[in-house]
Formats: C-alpha cells, sequence, structure tokens
C-alpha cells in the first residue's frame, strides 16, 4: 500500500485520536499499534507528532567519546557534555586521568553578545567570538559551528518547529517515512527519514543554497529514564569528507542544569555540574 500525504482536514479527527494512542505506547514503553493502514496522512499533522514526540526534553548530561574525521586526520576525544534545550552547550575535553584539557561554551542566552567561548586551561588562555571558531578549524580540521547543531545531540530534529513541509513518501517495506521540507529561515532544503512505527528520527539531510550538504544520523536507541535516546550521533559534511561521531555513556536527562555550567568566566571551569 503507498501511504499518500495531503493537507487535507476531513479525516482529521479520526487521525488524531489514532496517532494520541501511537504516541501515549510510544512514550510509555509499549509496543505502538501500527497506523500505516491510513490512506491519507497531513504532512503538517505528521510535522506537529514529531514536534510532540520530541518534547519533554530539557537538558542532558552524559561523556562522550567524540571522533573527528576528514581526509587528512582521525582524532579521538574523551569529553564531558551538557546541553540545555536548543540553545546551551558546553564541551570539556579530559585528559586519561580525567584533567580538563579545554573548554568549549556556546550560550545563546548570553545578553552580552559574546555567545562562545573557548577557556585552555593549561596555558589560561580564553578565545572568544570568532576565535573559537579558527581555533576549531586549527585543531579539528573541521569548520563545525556546534551552536547550530545543539538539539541534534538530544536525537531532535533541528528547526523542526520552523520547517515548512513539502513532500513526503512511505517505504514500500511500510518502515520509514522521507519527508521533504524548506526552512524558511536560509532556504535550505531538508530531507528526513523518519522510523514509522516509533516516530523517531533516523537522519536529516540539510541541503544549502550553496549545494552544501550536511547529514545527521541518530543510531542506537535505547531507553532512557522512560525516553527513547540515541547512544550514537554523526553529523556527516560529504562533500568535504567530514565527520564527526559521538558515542555516549550514561547520559542522564531532564537533571535540571544550572545557569552557572554555562557562564563565561574560567572560574566556573571544573567537572561539579556533572556529579549526579
Amino acid at each position: 500500500m503507498q501511504t499518500r500525504f495531503s493537507s487535507s482536514p476531513l479525516w482529521l479527527a479520526g487521525w488524531l485520536l489514532l496517532a494520541g494512542c501511537l504516541l501515549a505506547s510510544c512514550q510509555s514503553g509499549v509496543t505502538p499499534t501500527s497506523h500505516l493502514n491510513q490512506q491519507t496522512i497531513s504532512l503538517e499533522d505528521l510535522r506537529k507528532r514529531l514536534i510532540f514526540k520530541q518534547s519533554g526534553l530539557t537538558d542532558l548530561k552524559s561523556f562522550i567519546y567524540t571522533t573527528f574525521e576528514n581526509k587528512d586526520r582521525k582524532r579521538s576525544f574523551r569529553q564531558a557534555l551538557i546541553v540545555r534545550e536548543a540553545d546551551s552547550i558546553r564541551i570539556e575535553t579530559l585528559s586519561v586521568l580525567g584533567q580538563s584539557l579545554g573548554v568549549y561554551i556556546f550560550n545563546g542566552r548570553n545578553i552580552e553578545g559574546r555567545r562562545s567561548i573557548l577557556y585552555d586551561p593549561r596555558h589560561k588562555q580564553i578565545l572568544l567570538g570568532n576565535e573559537v571558531q579558527e581555533a576549531l578549524l586549527k585543531t579539528l580540521g573541521m569548520d563545525l559551528n556546534l551552536g547550530e547543531y545543539i538539539s541534534a545531540f538530544y536525537g531532535h530534529i533541528p528547526r523542526l518547529d520552523s520547517l515548512k513541509m513539502t513532500g513526503g513518501t512511505l517505504s514500500k517495506e511500510e518502515a520509514v517515512y522521507w519527508l521533504v521540507g524548506m526552512d524558511p529561515k536560509d532556504k535550505s532544503r531538508v530531507e528526513i527519514e523518519v522510523d514509522a512505527y516509533s516516530l523517531l528520527p533516523n537522519q536529516m539531510i540539510r541541503t544549502l543554497n550553496t549545494e552544501k550538504t550536511i547529514r545527521i544520523q541518530w543510531q542506537d536507541y535505547r531507553d532512557i529514564a522512560g525516553r527513547n535516546f540515541p547512544h550514537q550521533v554523526i553529523i556527516e559534511f560529504p562533500s568535504q569528507n567530514e565527520r564527526l561521531t559521538l558515542v555516549f555513556s550514561d547520559p542522564v536527562i531532564n537533571a535540571g542544569i544550572s545557569d552557572d555550567a554555562f557562564r563565561l568566566s574560567p572560574s566556573s571551569f571544573d567537572l561539579s555540574w556533572l556529579q549526579n
């Protein structure tokens, strides 16, 4: 059966009831009932179902094993990560003995305008703004603005609430939806692969006007506090042959992260915020 996508509201009441039962069963850990017998599915309603599916997760903290790869090098780090909402992230690179080798912070709520900071505790050096991007490029060999992909670390589809959906199909095996949309912010084309049963994202491909492509994959979903959480996230830039892979270790969600963890001050650079 080929599922069709439509904006017609005539079937909406039945679909909302069925989708609500599906989502409730997903959140409770019960195997969801298949909804693939629907002959017509609204793109906008499916987008809203995905937004609802992603709701309720406000912060994350975890140790991660991070690998940066490009055509010239491959580097791996043990790091500590915290993420808050879709606007703040902190990554602390650790030595074998657990000492801090460097701290990166992006604080989207900073009203002073200095949202990015990179701190080197060994040399007592602080970099701000554009200096941060230059340092990351020099260190990693990758021009990566982590502030743009904060929500991806949760297993969320970045800017899903702003996307304008334009098309979609259901695979012949009825296992995944392929959705197509446009981001009004930069006019980029967005393709999203979503598991048809759990409504969990498998991957997203964003194509910019420059033809540069960004691919995000979410893998190894496991139950964390009653939610399906991806324990591996991959961010790729295929045209540059660049890849960032994060493997999570014992993630903790919705623990309540203090604002102090994102303070742009070297006095806050310790691991006390990561303790349970």
